[in-house]
C-alpha cells in the first residue's frame, strides 16, 4: 500500500522519516488518527513544530483562508524567516496537487503533495515566485503498519528558482535557496514530522 511520491530527476532531494510503535493495533490505529488530524491541521503547523520557524496558512482554492480539511487544489501561504519576496507581500505559495487515502485491516495510509505556484488570484501575474522551480515537489506521509505509525517527509527536484521578472524577486530567491541547500530547511520538516508524531 503505497502512494505515488514524485520521481527524483534533477536538484537536491531530502528524505525524513520518523516512527513511534504501540503495544498493538487499536492504540496504532487510534494514534493514526490523531496524527492524520495534525497534518491535515496546516493552520496548525507551526504550533505542532517543536521547533517552529515558517507558519502556514492553508487557503481554499480562491485564495481565502480555510479552516476547513485541505483539499486538491487548495493552497498554502508561507512565511520563511528571512527576506520575503517584494510582488508576493513578503510570501511563498505552494499548490496542493494530490491528496490520496488508503486503509485496509492492517494499514492506513494518508499522503499529501505539494509543489511551488504563483499566488493565487493574481490575475495579471501567472510566474511562480517561490524560491524553488515549480518542478520540486514537497510530499507529507503518515501512515500505519500494523502496530506502528509513521510520518514521513520528501521533497523532490529541488532546484532555484531564478527565471523571475523582478531582479529583487531573483536576489531573495538566491538568497533563501542557497540556504536550504545547505539545510537550512531540514530542522523545519524534521521538526513538523517529530511534533506529527508526538504523542
Amino acid at each position: 500500500m503505497e502512494h505515488n511520491i514524485p520521481a527524483q530527476h534533477d536538484g537536491k532531494k531530502m528524505d525524513i522519516e520518523d516512527s513511534v510503535e504501540f503495544e498493538n493495533e487499536i492504540l496504532a490505529k487510534n494514534f493514526f488518527l490523531e496524527a492524520k488530524g495534525r497534518l491535515i491541521n496546516i493552520n496548525s503547523w507551526y504550533e505542532i513544530a517543536e521547533l517552529p520557524a515558517s507558519t502556514f496558512e492553508h487557503l481554499d482554492v480562491f485564495g481565502k483562508r480555510s479552516n476547513e480539511e485541505p483539499q486538491e487544489g487548495d493552497y498554502i501561504k508561507i512565511d520563511i524567516p528571512g527576506p520575503g519576496l517584494k510582488s508576493t507581500g513578503g510570501y511563498d505559495y505552494v499548490q496542493i496537487e494530490q491528496i490520496s487515502e488508503s486503509s485496509d485491516s492492517g494499514h492506513d495510509l494518508i499522503t499529501i503533495t505539494v509543489r511551488p505556484s504563483s499566488k493565487p488570484n493574481a490575475e495579471d501575474d501567472h510566474e511562480t515566485k517561490h524560491f524553488f522551480k515549480n518542478m520540486a515537489s514537497s510530499t507529507f506521509q503518515v501512515k500505519r503498519d500494523g502496530k506502528t505509525v509513521e510520518a514521513n517527509y520528501y521533497g523532490r527536484n529541488e532546484m532555484m528558482n531564478l527565471q523571475l521578472d523582478s531582479f529583487m524577486d531573483r536576489l531573495r530567491n538566491l538568497f533563501v535557496a542557497l540556504g536550504a541547500k545547505m539545510g537550512a530547511s531540514f530542522p523545519q520538516w524534521k521538526a513538523l514530522i517529530k511534533g506529527i508524531l508526538k504523542t
